[in-house]
This record gives structure tokens, C-alpha cells and sequence, in this order.
């Protein structure tokens, strides 16, 4: 079987050249929030997975940035890490912050 993470990696990693870069996103959460969803997570019906970004949304902080994209890993928010995070611990973590958010991502 294919884990969804290498589902993930191959379906939109793939066009990518080189490997997987980290990189530093910093974005201003406004009136329609930070744009995107999540998905995975510590113990997800598909197993222990990392954070990846699901959807960016036309509206919101990452589709103004742009840098943001699916299938994104997000390695911490603000410097705090997000290994081994329930996905609701993801979501409550991004929620909770305010006005400019950095993002550390792998891509």
C-alpha cells in the first residue's frame, strides 16, 4: 500500500526540481484569516503524518503571499514546532495566532 504521505509527496512534490527546500514563509493573517487548510497529523485514520497544506484559498493572508502551496509540510508556525501534533493541535495552534505569522515549511 501507498502511504498518503508518499502519495502526497509524489503527486505534488514531483514537478518540483531538486530536492525538498525549507523555507520561511511570514504572513499577515487579516480579516479573512491565513487562506489555507491542513491535513495529516499525529494519529490520523492514515497514521502518524506530518502537517501538509490541503488547500490555499483564493482569499486569505497565503494566497496574497503567494509563496504558499499544496502539499507544503509545515515544520513549525512562529518557531513553534509541529511534530508530533494531532491535527486538532495543528488547527488550534494556527488559529490562535495573531497578526504576522511565520511559517517554516518544507517544499
Amino acid at each position: 500500500t501507498l502511504s498518503l504521505s508518499g502519495l502526497i509527496a509524489s503527486s505534488i512534490l514531483h514537478d518540483d526540481l531538486g530536492p525538498p527546500q525549507y523555507k520561511t514563509i511570514t504572513l499577515d493573517r487579516g480579516a479573512d484569516g491565513l487562506g489555507f487548510s491542513i491535513v495529516g497529523g499525529y494519529g490520523s485514520p492514515h497514521g502518524d503524518l506530518p502537517i501538509y497544506v490541503k488547500t490555499v484559498f483564493a482569499k486569505g493572508a497565503a494566497a496574497e503571499d503567494g509563496h504558499l502551496k499544496r502539499g507544503d509540510q509545515i515544520i513549525a508556525v512562529n518557531g513553534q514546532s509541529l511534530e508530533g501534533v494531532t491535527h486538532e493541535e495543528a488547527v488550534g495552534i494556527l488559529k490562535r495566532t495573531k497578526g504576522t505569522v511565520t511559517l517554516t515549511v518544507l517544499s
